[in-house]
């Protein structure tokens, strides 16, 4: 078993094409692999060429001995692919952007991966390649990105494997560990804040409503952005959401106060959009830091927050943490448990039942 790279003179002088000769049980077979070399005497130019051409054939001729290891030894043969990796992550990307499922992530993460390496083969995927990857990710991004953005990368090796597309015997993504998490703080607004952004003008009436209706429902952008009039609804005087999460295609009831509800506008048609006019922009995130600083607030906020400021109203009005992990429409309860880390008002409640101690002068 063996496949070796050959060279055959062509009619135009100077001019060789290269092909593999594939020796496996007893048999000889050929492949041209449509690549060319050329005469490259006293020709720096020609050399190097010469030099990526024969990089590119050997990569083919250690995939061909792979594939004819894996024949021997009983695994299924690995399918033909023309694709790069990269290739295959933007097909993944474009799935994410027909669904409408964290496709932003898998944009930035199909980025990245071009920029530490925009022509990788489903033969490059090793081990070795994947934690050069995490330190790429590592030294260039934040933790918690990193992650991110490395998690995404993992499930798109785990997809390739088990289409065959990588044909290690062994899944090179199941033995390379994600960088840590770490926690951050999450930025949020108090009551009183949301108090001073009621009676503070912003440039945009829409993005200040829908800021607000974030504020005291939780729901994200994604969801307030598509949300229309049919998905509004009464129930035995009771306003609800009726709608499915855009990020993880959920379907949710949530209930709404009568102070959310007013923040809707008047209702029209069923298919009509209620926050009409919101967009996610340069302008508008502008208008967002400038209302928020006219209000008196020393804070970054982005337009998340808002869903921050919801849970952590929730939790500090004595809401219990299953309760709110549902209302957000959480699905593992540790999401929500890192709201609890930033409670102030529970903190001041036990700082204030500490015994009163003074220090009496001498």
């Amino acid at each position: 078993m063996n496949v070796k790279i050959r060279k055959r003179a062509l009619k135009e002088k100077g001019r060789f094409s290269l092909y593999l000769d594939i020796y496996s049980n007893g048999k000889q077979t050929q492949e041209t692999l449509g690549l060319y070399v050329e005469n490259e005497k006293n020709n720096p130019t020609v050399k190097q060429q010469n030099k990526d051409t024969m990089e590119i054939a050997r990569k083919v001729q250690a995939d061909r001995l792979r594939g004819l290891q894996h024949n021997i030894f009983g695994y299924k043969a690995p399918v033909k692919c023309t694709q790069t990796f990269n290739e295959y992550f933007g097909d993944l990307v474009s799935e994410k952007k027909r669904t409408g499922v964290n496709y932003e992530g898998w944009l930035s993460a199909h980025k990245q991966l071009n920029k530490f390496k925009s022509n990788i083969g489903f033969f490059d995927i090793t081990e070795e390649l994947l934690e050069h990857y995490k330190c790429f990710l590592l030294k260039n991004l934040k933790q918690n990105t990193a992650l991110s953005y490395f998690s995404k990368i993992k499930a798109a090796v785990h997809k390739a494997y088990r289409a065959n597309l990588i044909n290690n015997s062994i899944n090179p993504a199941e033995r390379v560990s994600p960088p840590r998490q770490v926690d951050t703080n999450r930025e949020y607004l108090t009551a009183e804040e949301v108090e001073k952004l009621l009676v503070t003008d912003c440039r945009y009436e829409v993005l200040k409503r829908a800021f607000l209706f974030s504020c005291l429902t939780g729901l994200r952008w994604s969801d307030i952005h598509k949300l229309t009039w049919r998905e509004v609804r009464n129930i035995n005087g009771q306003w609800h959401i009726i709608y499915t999460q855009k990020k993880t295609k959920n379907s949710e009831v949530l209930p709404i106060s009568n102070s959310a509800y007013n923040l809707l506008g008047t209702p029209q048609e069923d298919d009509e959009r209620v926050f009409v006019g919101l967009k996610y922009s340069a302008y508008h995130n502008t208008a967002l830091f400038t209302w928020v600083s006219n209000a008196g607030i020393k804070k970054h906020i982005t337009f998340h927050c808002a869903r921050h400021t919801n849970a952590v109203l929730l939790l500090n009005s004595g809401a219990d943490i299953y309760t709110v992990s549902n209302m957000l429409g959480h699905r593992e309860i540790k999401t929500t448990q890192i709201y609890a880390k930033v409670l102030n008002k529970t903190k001041v409640d036990a700082v204030g039942r500490l015994p009163k101690f003074e220090l009496q002068s001498a």
